[in-house]
């Protein structure tokens, strides 16, 4: 079983013979150039010495082990696994002989070249992002490697050929008697080569591609041996915990004396702005945690405070729905005078928080210059976006500095550890304690109230459907929510893609039709939340397909076939019918569907559940799950991430809610952002749809959207259609013991 390699900590990590530069001799490093500004492209494979196009690299070590240095970031969903067996395959590498690792956050390897965002990993694009390239990257060491035989033997390279093996991978030849040389053994020869063109891919049969092979990194957690921001420890290390203005927006105007104990107290905040906090350094974390919170701290409370409020917020967009200027974002001949719709019913979703398992952290070292040697600022941090960290980190230190990240593994992300604040603050804590690294830690209550949080929205979808063929004959839906992309200062006269995501580009047949976006002047700060719009929108758009359906009596699984056009939306729609005995839920429970297509992929959900008569509890017993995502690559990572969607899904739809009174967050901790229990946790059918002709589709965004409509829609179909849900969460103000 393949093993996970990272380096988080100053202890470095054997790499044995496989990175021997070519000079040394011992080694073959093959590197990719990365598509990331496309999905496919030209790869490039280099050996040592790297060349500064290089991004990613494939390394072969003289003890027959392969490591793959995975561009992305592992956070969970198993993205050095699924691209680890892509290599494999193109290698023809047994896995037992495969090792994985974040690749280097440098110049050589990524950097301001890599795309607009520098190297992420988030939109469900790890795999399709990175798989052109890697397996282009494979292809050409292999190449390499069978020269490289070749011309030991005096043979040409047709007469070698490729044998899979648990102890080494081989080349052989029959050619002059048997011969075989491993993979090892070559790799230095190999790393001599100049490389051509680039190898064709493909040229076996796929052996790991498509199958369920054990995950990479899960030995070394369940061992302890695997790294996370938070596990980062160094000798002479200090913890450095964060205290921010308790309104949003507010500022430092004056702090009290450092507390007892305490180490050091730094104003931490935007570059170039006013302080929005203090951080507090102590000799273990819960020092600092304790000496922050002690701390005597004037704040400047911003005039916006009242604005954002829960309340205000609502009545604001309620205003805004009824006489916003709104930028078209979808007209599909669409014409005033249409009769009046027989659906018109409005949706109303909260702000949500990332409530990652891992708290937000992160670990500095900043070295002062000494004679001709610059300073060396050194960060190890569980981000999802690891070049924005570095350049993030060279933005505050002396110009000159030598900068070093070390991304670690993440402790789930779900978009919040893209985002730079928690990066920036601990810089600026490290670059007050010289010589010493520190590392930050946010406290929970300060990772809720100090989000970047998924927008709210309401949604107004007006519509109708002509009851003999179940068309759809007009549908309107005028979107207000706040704009992730207006708050990074994009343009408030232009479509926002990702508000609109889910709404204006629904898998089905809508004409006339004419969607709308009004932007809300809430000054909440918003972020990407997993499956962004499409969280939002699903619900809206899912939730009026059934009130339609119902308008017309027609079933609505039929009714929504009847206004598709995609044939592989129609084929999983079909699929989930059959999985989940659409038709027939166990006595006392009602089923809902709902579907979606995005992130490249095709998605349909039926939910069955019941209420409980007396409390009114929803409980959810099964929720079955037909996906296409294309080209399958571990079958059992796309079950678990469809898990671990549907665990939260349900908790976003039932229970989890961010709101605001005068701009001071209310949930704090996840006493008042209720997660569902394991006792509560669904039975959860899963049928991928093999798709191996379709590119690779993307799977953790996919599985949010459909769970919050598809529980609605069986709810309003158990309870009769008074009772529809059209507000999230069904149950504002749970809390951890409710229930």
């Amino acid at each position: 079983m393949g093993a996970m390699n990272n380096e988080a900590s100053e202890v470095s990590v054997t790499r044995r013979d496989f990175l021997v530069r070519a000079a040394a001799g011992g080694g073959l490093m093959v590197g990719m150039q990365l598509p990331l500004a496309r999905l496919t492209g030209e790869a490039l494979a280099q050996s040592v010495p790297v060349q500064s196009s290089v991004t990613a690299w494939i390394t072969v070590g003289s003890d027959d082990l392969i490591t793959v240095q995975i561009p992305g970031s592992e956070m969970g969903q198993g993205i050095m696994t699924g691209l680890s067996q892509i290599v494999a395959d193109e290698l023809r590498v047994d896995w037992s002989r495969v090792r994985a690792r974040h690749a280097p956050v440098d110049a050589v390897h990524g950097g301001a070249n890599a795309s607009a965002w520098g190297r992420f990993t988030g939109g469900s694009l790890g795999i399709r992002l990175f798989s052109p390239g890697l397996r282009q990257a494979a292809a050409n060491a292999r190449t390499l490697l069978i020269q490289a035989a070749a011309n030991t033997w005096s043979v040409s390279p047709s007469a070698c050929s490729l044998v899979v093996s648990p102890t080494a991978p081989f080349v052989t030849s029959v050619v002059s008697g048997a011969k075989k040389l491993s993979y090892g053994a070559l790799a230095s020869a190999a790393a001599q080569l100049a490389p051509g063109a680039n190898t064709p891919v493909g040229q076996y049969p796929a052996a790991l591609v498509g199958a369920s092979v054990p995950r990479v990194d899960i030995p070394d957690k369940v061992t302890g041996a695997a790294q996370f921001g938070i596990d980062v420890t160094l000798p002479g290390m200090v913890f450095a915990s964060v205290r921010h203005a308790p309104v949003v927006g507010g500022t430092v105007s004056a702090v009290g004396t450092k507390p007892a104990g305490a180490l050091a107290l730094v104003k931490v905040g935007p570059v170039g702005g006013p302080s929005n906090g203090v951080a507090v350094v102590a000799a273990t974390t819960w020092d600092a945690i304790s000496a922050a919170r002690s701390v005597s701290v004037n704040w400047t409370t911003p005039t916006s405070a009242a604005a954002n409020d829960s309340v205000a917020i609502a009545a604001r967009a309620a205003v805004l729905m009824a006489s916003g200027t709104p930028v078209v974002a979808l007209n599909n001949n669409w014409v005033s005078g249409l009769p009046t719709p027989a659906v018109s019913a409005t949706y109303a979703l909260p702000y949500l928080a990332h409530a990652t398992m891992e708290p937000l952290n992160c670990t500095v070292r900043y070295t002062p210059a000494s004679g001709a040697t610059p300073p060396l600022c050194e960060v190890w941090a569980p981000t999802q976006g690891p070049d924005a960290t570095a350049a993030t980190a060279a933005a505050l230190c002396p110009a000159g500095s030598t900068v070093r990240v070390v991304n670690t593994l993440l402790g789930s992300g779900f978009g919040r550890k893209y985002e730079q604040d928690y990066i920036r603050e601990a810089v600026q804590v490290g670059l007050a304690m010289p010589g010493v690294p520190v590392k930050l830690t946010w406290s929970r209550e300060e990772d809720f109230a100090n989000d970047q949080y998924r927008p709210m929205a309401l949604s107004f979808i007006a519509a109708t459907a002509e009851p003999a063929h179940g068309r759809i004959t007009q549908w309107r839906n005028r979107i207000v929510t706040p704009s992730i992309a207006v708050q990074r200062g994009a343009s408030a006269t232009a479509v926002d893609s990702s508000a609109v995501d889910g709404a204006a580009n629904t898998p089905y047949r809508l004409s006339p039709a004419l969607i709308e976006q009004v932007l809300h002047d809430a000054t909440i700060p918003v972020g990407y939340w997993r499956s962004v719009g499409m969280s939002i929108n699903t619900f809206a758009v899912e939730s009026a397909m059934d009130e339609l359906a119902l308008s017309i009596g027609w079933d609505p699984i039929q009714f929504r076939l009847a206004n598709l056009t995609d044939t592989r939306m129609m084929a999983v729609l079909n699929a989930l019918k059959t999985l989940s005995a659409w038709g027939a839920p166990g006595k006392g429970r009602a089923q809902g569907v709902a579907i979606a297509a995005g992130f490249g992929s095709y998605m349909g959900q039926v939910a069955e559940l019941s209420v409980n008569a007396t409390t009114g509890a929803v409980s959810v017993y099964r929720v079955s799950t037909v996906v296409d995502c294309g080209m399958v690559i571990n079958p059992d990572l796309i079950r678990a991430q469809i898990e671990g969607a549907v665990a939260q899904g349900i908790a976003t739809t039932l229970y989890m809610q961010q709101t605001f009174v005068k701009g001071v967050a209310q949930a704090t901790n996840f006493n008042r952002y209720r997660l569902i229990r394991g006792s509560e946790m669904p039975v959860v059918d899963v049928q991928i749809i093999a798709g191996q002709g379709n590119p690779i589709g993307g799977i953790g965004e996919v599985g949010i959207p459909c769970v919050a409509p598809a529980i609605a829609n069986a709810y309003a179909r158990l309870l009769g259609a008074s009772a529809r849900k059209r507000s999230l969460p069904f149950f504002p103000g749970s809390t951890l013991s409710d229930g």
